[in-house]
């Protein structure tokens, strides 16, 4: 391209492959036929993210020696969308910058040289309409990535091979115990649910997969159930080359699943040189094999910060608890599923507060007599404390010790991560939930969360990468958070296109009005920034005035702010309490009152510093 970056390489754009010496553009296996310029002017695009580009440099870099207008790049830029299939009302590659020019919208990472190692990995990704989550959490993770470290491992979930449905659910459940049981082994890196359930049904390269989720194996398998017998079939795979490290069958009877967990996580941890495989800690002992095939089941049925099925789990639990009332991990669960029923209001639910806290309490004592050292048996205890009593300062010491003493359990790690945030203690949060991402690559939530922590703490890029992957995941989702960093990274332009973008996509409308409200404002168009402010109270000031309170806060009208957060304090304190550290009410922190409104809430500085919750020891584990 003359007069530009020459740059030439092989580039991946969203589904999209650029390569610029060919002048070829591929979407999946089917090449797309760009004109010259509008070949030019994807380059150029792709050579500048992620920056925009203005019009001027865009005359300079494409139209070189020729004199054009503004006009004349628009037409351009729609004739490229057309060929790339893109929707100006809603793109997916070519953004508008107004009053600047354009920007693409995915991250650009160069596949350059690498044909040996990772070339293939293009004619193995299919072409689909919407990013897969898969493939956007390769793509979006910043190249090149390190080798994954030689003791990791993902569980993928386990076929059932059996017509009756309840065995899938047994299966799911195998995967998920065999998963914990290899993490709490020693050394090795393992995978979260969230990240290797992602794969079930689907038929991937298993090099693919072990590149999307950072780890150098692999461990697949299936199961067979025929009355009281059950073949399980498991192979450990090199994720790098697709080759079998170790296989074995199992054909036993039903009786001896526990034995077959055992043998199967003791062989992984023998063959990866992790430790040894004698005396596998981690795996739970029950006398009972329908107990525990039925506990697997229950396990299936109830992952952490999920409220679908729980009442089929608590039934299937407490069948555990009847059948082998000396097995410590069905009393745990039980208490986990009925405290998640009574904090999500489960409709369903059939207890009386009083009458659930009781029962909780009861199956709380019943595990820690039974299972002194678990760290679930402490994160009940804790959340009973946190959520029902109300009383932060019992929950901390407990939920600590839940984190030390199963520093493998993300979902122990996960409901440490949500108590530190709320008590203020935002580094330690920040260890907990990088250490999620990290573990659980594929895991929106985690990600998610990740990402408001970076916002809480001025990380603006970081949030920024966070959101943007999450929207490349869903493409109507994460437009508040990619207008919040837009606005605190001072881009008020384009934050106001992701604001206006919500309603495009319906989204909901009072969300987009609050971002309106700020950009317009930041943008110096007081008179419309007035009226998206009038349309915010209208829309919010009954149902959550802190959404009035916190865009008059961000710019700086804190008398505005003021006179809304004292009237709003008596019924939004506990809201106030769970998001006072967002930026956006950084105006109001010189301010006396703000003082005196986070200490009524129990945030105040000296308040937090009163809570004991020290992680230092705790995450030095593998």
């Amino acid at each position: 391209m003359a007069g530009g970056n020459t740059t030439s390489g092989r580039f991946r754009i969203a589904d999209l492959i650029l390569d610029t010496g060919q002048r070829r553009v591929w979407r999946g296996g089917s090449e797309l036929e760009l004109p010259k310029l509008s070949f030019d002017l994807l380059r150029a695009l792709v050579e500048a993210s992620p920056n925009s580009l203005s019009t001027d440099a865009l005359m300079e870099q494409v139209w070189v020696g020729t004199v054009v207008s503004p006009a004349t790049i628009a037409k351009r830029v729609e004739l490229l969308r057309q060929s790339l299939g893109d929707d100006s009302d809603n793109p997916r590659y070519v953004a508008l910058v107004r009053g600047h020019g354009y920007r693409l919208i995915p991250d650009v990472h160069g596949d350059t040289a690498e044909t040996g190692r990772r070339g293939w990995r293009a004619a193995l990704l299919p072409a689909v309409a919407v990013l897969a989550v898969a493939a956007v959490a390769f793509l979006y993770i910043p190249e090149p990535q390190p080798a994954p470290p030689e003791r990791s491992i993902a569980v993928l979930p386990f076929v059932s091979l059996s017509t009756d449905p309840d065995d899938e659910v047994f299966a799911d459940g195998l995967t998920e115990e065999l998963s914990l049981a290899l993490a709490r082994s020693g050394d090795l890196r393992v995978i979260g649910r969230t990240s290797s359930f992602y794969y079930k049904g689907r038929n991937e390269d298993l090099r693919v997969i072990g590149e999307t989720l950072g780890v150098a194996t692999l461990l697949e398998g299936s199961v067979r159930r025929s009355e009281d017998e059950i073949r399980v079939i498991v192979q450990l795979v090199n994720a790098a080359d697709g080759f079998q490290i170790w296989a074995e069958t199992y054909d036993k009877e039903f009786s001896d699943v526990l034995e077959i967990q055992r043998d199967i996580a003791s062989s992984v941890v023998t063959s990866l040189q992790a430790g040894s495989g004698d005396n596998m800690p981690g795996l739970p002992v029950s006398t009972s094999p329908e107990a525990y095939a039925l506990y697997l089941k229950a396990v299936s049925l109830s992952p952490y910060s999920v409220g679908e099925h729980l009442d089929e789990a608590q039934r299937l639990i407490e069948q555990v608890v009847e059948l082998d009332p000396d097995f410590a991990p069905g009393w745990n669960r039980l208490a986990a599923i009925h405290g998640r029923r009574m904090f999500w209001r489960d409709p369903t639910y059939p207890l009386s507060r009083e009458d659930g806290i009781r029962l909780v309490m009861d199956a709380i004592d019943r595990a820690m007599s039974l299972d002194p050292e678990s760290g679930e048996v402490y994160a009940s205890l804790g959340g009973m404390a946190w959520v029902f009593e109300g009383d932060a300062e019992k929950a901390a010491p407990l939920i600590e010790r839940a984190i030390m003493l199963d520093p493998w359990n993300l979902d122990v790690i996960a409901f440490g991560a949500e108590f530190a945030k709320f008590i203020g203690r935002i580094d330690e949060a920040l260890v907990l939930e990088q250490l999620l991402v990290d573990r659980d690559p594929l895991c929106m939530q985690c990600r998610r969360r990740l990402g408001y922590t970076y916002l809480y703490l001025g990380r603006f890029d970081d949030a920024e990468r966070e959101f943007r992957t999450l929207h490349a995941w869903d493409e109507r989702a994460y437009l508040r958070e990619l207008g919040l960093v837009s606005l605190f990274q001072g881009r008020p332009e384009e934050a106001l296109d992701f604001y206006e973008r919500i309603d495009a996509v319906g989204g909901r409308h009072h969300v987009a009005v609050q971002g309106r409200a700020m950009a317009l404002s930041d943008l110096g168009r007081e008179e419309e920034a007035e009226t998206a402010f009038a349309e915010l109270i209208e829309l919010q000031g009954e149902s959550y005035p802190l959404a009035v309170v916190q865009a008059y806060a961000y710019v700086g009208r804190t008398e505005d702010a003021f006179d809304w957060l004292d009237a709003s304090l008596p019924r939004e304190g506990i809201e106030l309490a769970t998001d006072y550290l967002t930026p956006l009410y950084s105006s109001l922190h010189d301010d006396p009152r703000w003082n005196q409104i986070i200490e009524s809430i129990g945030r105040s500085p000296e308040q937090v510093a009163r809570i004991q919750f020290e992680l230092n020891t705790v995450l030095n584990r593998p």
